[in-house]
């Protein structure tokens, strides 16, 4: 051994002498290193071993048969371009799961995880600005299914009858073997934008349309549609735009329930103190007995635009409203309720417009309690590391103890607008952020947060962002460890 290791030492220099490369096994290296025979390490440090050309956050090393290897987004299925980890394991070790979504079929302007929502296995996907056939922003939904692949698109939907600039996808919800769809824009008759919303049902192969709903009582610029969701044998549909006697845009919420065989509209929900402008139904959601309508423009007080929320319980004849939330500490142009989520006995409420501290439309989003006879509010959340126009609580959505919140706007280093959605979960009375979600492929403009759900029963969560390149848009799963 020796003898041989002065050898040795004598052809690397040599090699090195000739070319600047070294090589092992050969006397003529082509690369910096280039090793004949295979290569064996006892120790390998994490910070002495890297491959730096081309790498990104979430990226891994791809064969192309050929011998060579590259950086590239994971894929497991036409549909899919990612499934792994959420970049630094460091600070994202409580989620994991990456996988964004795209339609493969989609181009520029889609604005593909405009609306997104998530159910047990399921998932939904809205793209209001999809241009079906030679219909431009006709807009279309894609429906996911999680098996031991991850999430593998099982369908894509438009609806059959659509026409240009219907928008629909612009809102959606799913529940179980039910999926909800709204196309706020949808011309009903000679009543251009008075809006629809269109029933599926998964039969165990395909999903198919139940029932296209449009209010009997609707007009033209109603926006029926705006915003939906599901629950069970219940569905609502805000309509936020609806004019309510002589109060234009007031807006409206009604609500539906299958029979058996058809939706039947149950009440059409109206704000009995509501006035012109108050935008209510521009957000809803229902669970169970519960429902909540966001109206936020509604005037309270002297404040112009701060906001509300009411809570509706279901009494087994009628839908009787429980209360009218609105922020003890709010202040004009606050939006609140700009969005609402609603479980069991807990809602939340954003507000994206709210000013925290000196930060002008920081956001903020509230969490609310059922107890014995009322809605108490729990926390009001705000980011702690929040800028001015993050718009936090653009998006909410709550199931058991977990709570997810979109910020839109949020800077990321340089990137701005690239967006970030916050999670919570609630130990004993306090909701505590479990973990800041950004999207480690994310880039200035992507508005991450724009739409958010989540499954507490199996830990998943969805976001949508419409702004990833030039609008095409995403959709990003991910699981909560």
């Amino acid at each position: 051994m020796k003898k041989f290791l002065p050898l040795f030492l004598f052809l690397l220099v040599a090699s090195m002498s000739r070319s600047q490369n070294v090589g092992i096994g050969t006397n003529n290296p082509s690369e910096k290193l280039h090793v004949v025979g295979n290569v064996k390490a006892d120790t390998l440090k994490p910070s002495a071993f890297k491959l730096t050309s081309g790498a990104g956050e979430g990226k891994v090393l791809t064969s192309d048969a050929n011998g060579n290897a590259s950086w590239a987004l994971n894929s497991n299925s036409g549909s899919n371009i990612g499934y792994g980890v959420w970049g630094d394991c460091a600070t994202n070790g409580n989620i994991s799961e990456y996988q964004p979504v795209v339609d493969n079929s989609g181009s520029l302007g889609d604005f593909g995880g405009y609306s997104v929502c998530i159910s047990s296995n399921f998932a939904i996907v809205g793209a209001p600005g999809d241009d079906v056939n030679t219909n431009p922003d006709q807009g279309s939904v894609s429906i996911y299914r999680h098996d031991e692949n991850g999430w593998i698109k099982m369908q894509k939907i438009t609806d059959a009858a659509g026409t240009s600039s219907d928008y629909f996808g612009s809102s959606v919800s799913i529940s179980g073997n039910y999926a909800i769809v709204g196309a706020p824009s949808d011309d009903v008759g000679v009543n251009l934008d008075q809006g629809s919303a269109s029933i599926y049902q998964y039969n165990g192969i395909n999903w198919l349309l139940m029932q296209k709903i449009t209010d009997a009582d609707g007009a033209a610029d109603d926006n029926f549609g705006i915003s939906v969701s599901i629950s069970g044998n219940y569905a609502i549909v805000g309509s936020h735009l609806d004019k309510v006697g002589t109060n234009a845009n007031q807006g409206s919420a009604s609500i539906y329930q299958y029979n058996g065989s058809s939706w039947v509209l149950m009440q059409k929900i109206t704000d009995a103190t509501g006035a012109a402008n108050d935008n209510f139904g521009k957000s809803v959601s229902i669970s169970g007995n519960y429902a909540i309508v966001g109206a936020s423009n509604d005037d309270v007080g002297t404040n112009t635009n701060q906001g509300s929320a009411s809570i509706y319980r279901y009494n087994g004849s009628s839908w009787v409203l429980m209360q009218k939330i609105t922020d003890a500490t709010g202040a004009a142009n606050d939006n609140f309720g700009t969005s609402v989520s609603i479980d069991n006995n807990y809602a939340i409420v954003g507000a994206s417009s709210d000013d925290v501290g000196v930060n002008s439309n920081q956001g903020s989003a509230s969490i609310y309690h059922y107890t014995a006879s009322s809605w108490v509010l729990m926390q009001k959340i705000t980011d702690v590391d929040g800028a001015a126009n993050d718009n936090f609580g653009t998006s909410v959505s709550i199931s058991g103890n977990y709570a997810i919140v979109g910020v839109t706007f949020d800077q990321m280093g340089a990137n701005l607008n690239q967006g970030s959605a916050r999670i919570y979960y609630r130990n004993g009375p306090l909701w505590r952020k479990l973990q800041n979600v950004v999207d480690p492929a994310g880039a200035s403009g992507d508005v991450f947060g724009c739409s958010v759900s989540l499954d507490a029963t199996t830990r998943r969560f969805l976001v949508g962002a419409y702004g990833v390149n030039n609008n095409m848009g995403i959709a990003v799963f991910g699981k909560i460890n």
